[in-house]
């Protein structure tokens, strides 16, 4: 008798739900499997990264909360539905981003950095851009000097109200919204392509 893996007994499974049920299921084995592969693959990250920051806390070295903006001053603006952060962090310091609950650009304007983030590792130096989306949460580890600014869309106009607003308190508190894909159904109709 062969080895079966996990993949093998799932499939099993499946087959056998598919043979005993009446009615069509909407999903291919493959599809099903792949979407669990990538939500396990997820969620290792998250409790990775959990425990990094939980080890980086409990870290001697540590700032804690009351020495961060001292060491990494926080400068907070408002402007109509946008909230704007910029933060200055000194070359040798590690930061663990909060959970992000808004699709927004970040910049850093000044310095080098490695970012680490569930799509993988990669050092920029700036001037540098990128787009934070929702459910991010990411390591950065500082080689210089930096700046960063980042752009929220919010309603709010304090601090404590805007961070209630952008920032996730764990990864189930998340505020992910369907896409909304109605621009690309009207041009795929004007086109007159079928779907």
């Amino acid at each position: 008798m062969t080895d079966m893996t996990a993949r093998d007994y799932a499939k099993l499974g499946f087959d056998e739900f598919l043979e005993s049920s009446d009615k069509e299921f909407p999903f291919s084995f493959d599809d099903v499997w792949l979407f669990l592969e990538q939500k396990r693959a997820k969620e290792t990250w998250q409790e990775k990264i959990n425990q990094f920051e939980d080890a980086v806390r409990g870290d001697e070295s540590s700032l804690g909360d009351n020495m961060l903006n001292v060491v990494m001053p926080v400068e907070h603006n408002f402007t109509e539905k946008q909230y704007i952060r910029e933060f200055r962090a000194p070359a040798g310091h590690t930061i663990v981003s909060k959970i992000h609950n808004t699709n927004h650009p970040i910049f850093l304007l000044e310095g080098e950095v490695t970012i680490i983030e569930e799509s993988g590792e990669r050092r920029v130096k700036a001037p540098f851009y990128s787009i934070t989306e929702v459910g991010t949460k990411r390591i950065v580890l500082v080689h210089e000097d930096c700046l960063f600014v980042t752009v929220h869309p919010a309603n709010s106009t304090t601090i404590h109200e805007v961070e209630e607003e952008v920032v996730a308190k764990t990864f189930k508190d998340v505020n992910i919204q369907p896409k909304d894909y109605s621009v690309l159904d009207k041009f795929i109709k004007e086109i007159g392509v079928s779907t």
